[in-house]
């Protein structure tokens, strides 16, 4: 449905409230420990992900998608005891993605890296520009270590380019301008390591991730954000896709919920 210009404006003052809590829950807190759930007898791919943000929302769920789809993963946690659930079925690293020795031995013996990496409220000025600072070193050790895949879940708001986003496209950038400026400016900066290396890697531009379990196959396209909503099963599956896929390599695709 196409709004004009002058309804979008009239629905700021409402959706910047309502997008900065859900934006803040759901991107940036770090979950509770993970329930005991049996992830069931999978057939083993031989490739082993170095996940950063599994303690999160997000992470959590591209955890169990790649637990589900057969891959190895080695788990970044500077609270392992979050992870316990998990404990026998995947490696945990205790450390700090602003550690480059925390980075290095994550991905050490690790065929790609993944990173579902968000500022924390609750660490103050420990967050600032965490994803910036933790791409900068992990970008360092996959040359150091001939890794070349790098996936990261990233928000609508950066800016690439070839972008030509349409009103809806343009109205979910301001709102996440205005919710969250640091983490945009931070997001917007990680972008800029990405470009200036020579890895593959697939930015994936989320709106307002949602909690919600896979309904259906997530929406991509390359210009502008197409819905206001994702659900975080939905970039599980589309992230993990990504692994042997070339569609996205070194682009952005915006991703959205139908």
């Amino acid at each position: 449905m196409k709004i004009t210009r002058r309804e979008a404006i009239k629905q700021i003052g409402v959706l910047a409230g309502s997008l900065c809590v859900s934006a803040c829950t759901s991107l940036t807190r770090e979950t509770q420990p993970l329930p005991t759930t049996d992830i069931g007898a999978r057939a083993k791919l031989n490739k082993t992900i170095a996940l950063l943000g599994a303690t999160g929302m997000v992470g959590g769920y591209i955890l169990r998608e790649a637990l589900v789809q057969g891959y190895d993963i080695r788990a970044l946690a500077r609270t392992p005891a979050k992870l316990d659930a998990l404990k026998n079925q995947i490696t945990i690293i205790k450390g700090n993605a602003r550690d480059l020795s925390s980075i290095k031995e994550l991905l050490q013996g690790s065929d790609l890296v993944i990173s579902a990496l968000g500022p924390v409220k609750d660490d103050g000025e420990a967050a600032r520009n965490i994803c910036t600072i933790a791409t900068g070193h992990i970008i360092q050790v996959m040359q150091e270590q001939n890794i070349n895949r790098y996936i990261l879940v990233s928000g609508a708001a950066v800016t690439m380019p070839g972008d030509d986003r349409n009103l809806k496209g343009w109205l979910i950038k301001k709102m996440a301008q205005i919710s969250l400026p640091d983490a945009v400016r931070d997001k917007e900066s990680e972008y800029k390591y990405l470009e200036e290396s020579a890895i593959g890697w697939t930015l994936v531009r989320c709106p307002v991730i949602d909690a919600e379990p896979f309904q259906h196959e997530a929406r991509a396209t390359l210009d502008t954000p197409i819905s206001f909503n994702l659900r975080a099963g939905e970039l599980a599956r589309f992230v993990i896709e990504q692994i042997d896929s070339k569609e996205y390599i070194r682009k952005g695709p915006f991703l959205g919920s139908l």
